[in-house]
């Protein structure tokens, strides 16, 4: 055995024991150990071992009803939910930090809840601009202990004037207070893909616009660009399906054949430049014995796609013989229209204060005093 495949050794046990927080910065030390931090056999050591959580919170609209399901390839002993939050949430983002951001429609004004599905910690946060409708919601998570987040919520500006534009809002958890940001202006046309949570890759969000553009907002300086898809994406006629992703840290993009028997990965490889590469192309015909009509969604990690059919999600292992785990759903689930968001999470609690029981409790302390209750 070589030194340099031993020492690669050594770092796979080291980097499988370590804490979600200590791998994302490891990642950042080499090509080569971030590759290797996203392969099949890495995870299914990683999360047993620091008992920590991946997989994906898949939620449809039915009956004028949002309804969640989790879902994971390798730790299927845990059920997560948002019901602890007693009330029928919709979930609106969600962060590899194991957070949530959910909102509860209540006679038309909405309430929104920052929570944690682990520990089944939750919050209560001030409310944005409701008089403008929700166009986009993103989360990202920049400390861990003490918990520190900041949401960014577009909403439509009133006016027909302003048919092609953006608000632009960002809360920020330790002034618990929204402030407006530039507005975002689309050309003629173009507006957000609606059913399309956010893609966090490079430090910064992403979302795809209805003219094969991206939106990226960069939360360190408060500040959004837009810019155009890999031209050969851009000019073809062989696609019929696009959908941004994450992949290996990196921004991805898939691309699904108008045959329905291929598709094709894009990366980002300068997010600098803005350079682009076509990866690979991955058959999936062989997933029509299982769904006849399925779309790709995201990448569980280099070796996995997560497919949608209609009431079950397929796992689908295509640099492993092209194999597939299946995960059938709730009846109450279909998978038109359905959002699909990435997760993950340790089990440590993270301290959302929940100011409205803090007060319950303070109340029934004082209650308690007043009739002599020690």
């Amino acid at each position: 055995m070589e030194s340099r495949d031993f020492n690669l050794d050594i770092i796979f046990e080291i980097l499988s024991r370590s804490s979600l927080k200590t791998l994302a910065r490891c990642r950042l030390l080499s090509k080569e150990i971030n590759s290797l931090t996203y392969q099949s056999a890495f995870m299914n050591l990683h999360c047993p071992r620091t008992k920590t959580i991946s997989g994906y919170f898949v939620q449809s609209l039915r009956y004028n009803k949002y309804s969640s399901a989790f879902v994971d390839n390798i730790c299927s002993d845990y059920k997560l939910s948002v019901d602890f939050l007693c009330v029928p949430v919709k979930i609106e983002a969600s962060t590899s930090q194991g957070i949530l951001l959910c909102s509860y429609n209540r006679e038309r004004i909405p309430r929104y809840y920052v929570c944690k599905p682990s520990t089944k910690e939750w919050q209560i946060i001030p409310n944005p601009k409701t008089r403008y409708f929700t166009e986009g919601f993103a989360m990202i998570v920049l400390k861990s202990n003490p918990l520190h987040y900041r949401i960014v919520r577009f909403s439509r500006p009133r006016g027909s004037h302003k048919r092609y534009h953006l608000r632009c809002e960002l809360f920020d958890s330790m002034t618990r207070a929204w402030k407006q940001l530039q507005e975002v202006k689309f050309s003629y046309g173009e507006f957000l893909k609606s059913f399309e949570p956010t893609v966090s890759a490079c430090g910064s969000l992403h979302w795809l616009t209805t003219k094969n553009n991206i939106l990226a907002f960069h939360e360190d300086i408060e500040k959004y660009s837009i810019y155009s898809l890999p031209s050969p994406v851009y000019e073809s006629n062989t696609y019929e399906y696009k959908k941004l992703t994450e992949y290996e840290g990196k921004l991805g993009l898939i691309c699904k054949g108008t045959d329905n028997s291929f598709m094709d990965l894009w990366v980002m490889e300068s997010y600098e430049k803005k350079e682009w590469c076509k990866r690979q192309r991955i058959s999936i015909e062989c997933l029509r014995e299982i769904e006849k009509y399925t779309n790709p969604d995201v990448f569980y990690n280099a070796d996995i796609a997560l497919m949608r059919g209609f009431y079950k999600v397929i796992f689908f292992k295509f640099k492993n013989g092209n194999s597939a785990d299946i995960v059938r759903l709730d009846k109450n689930i279909n998978m038109l229209g359905t959002e699909v968001f990435p997760f993950k999470s340790d089990f440590e609690p993270s301290n959302l204060k929940n100011e409205f029981l803090q007060r319950a409790d303070k109340k029934k302390e004082i209650k308690e005093k007043g009739n002599g209750v020690s």
